[in-house]
């Protein structure tokens, strides 16, 4: 059982009849998504602030469970907002329990969300790379840049499958025109640590720790 209050809580299960799909029962999050969110208002610097640590604090949760839990599908419609603006990790689309030595279990696979993807995962490298802690951190460099510009990542390609062409192919983000706006430091900080994040080899990035 996961006890996080950056991770939203699983209640239990429900089936509509006997042999039925289990349901899951969650908590009800009226305010939505971070999606959401950023789709209808601009964020101000100190929720920018705030997200960012809770996001990460909830990260650093999942990564730290013995063995560790992956989320593999982050990006903002999988970060929910409560009613005090605290940010929750949801719907672990691809989430990986890693066994440490021996091997990766999945949980739930489905489809990821290209522009948040690590290119290590996307078609044709699959086959040599699984989802990991560093996958998990490329697509939370995304989210970051998504939560600081108000664009999606690779804003300016209208397709998802070229976004994960050029991510295989080493190109990354531009630095953004008109970010919300930080004292220079912190741009200069925050730039430099997103690129650190989407290192195209998994083992150049940094852990959430």
């Amino acid at each position: 059982q996961l006890n996080h209050q950056n991770v939203l809580p699983f209640l239990g299960i429900y089936h509509e009849t006997v042999g039925s799909p289990p349901l899951t029962i969650l908590p009800l999050m009226e305010h939505g998504s971070l999606q959401d969110l950023l789709t209808t208002q601009n964020i101000d610097p100190e929720s920018f602030q705030r997200t960012l640590i809770g996001i990460s604090t909830g990260v650093v949760y999942l990564h730290s469970r013995r063995p560790p839990i992956i989320h593999g599908d982050l990006h903002p419609g999988n970060v929910l907002i409560d009613a005090t603006g605290n940010p929750l990790l949801c719907d672990f689309g691809l989430s990986r329990i890693r066994h440490e030595v021996t091997r990766t279990r999945t949980i739930v696979q489905e489809a990821g969300r290209l522009r948040f993807m690590a290119p290590e995962l996307s078609e044709g490298w699959s086959k040599r790379f699984r989802t990991s802690p560093l996958s998990d951190i490329f697509s939370l460099a995304m989210t970051f840049l998504n939560i600081w510009t108000g664009e999606v990542p690779m804003f300016e390609l209208r397709k998802d499958a070229k976004v994960a062409s050029s991510f295989r192919k080493g190109k990354r983000p531009k630095f953004p025109t008109s970010p919300l706006y930080l004292a220079p430091r912190q741009t200069k900080d925050l730039w430099g640590l997103l690129n650190d994040m989407w290192a195209q080899e998994p083992f150049s990035r940094p852990s959430i720790s």
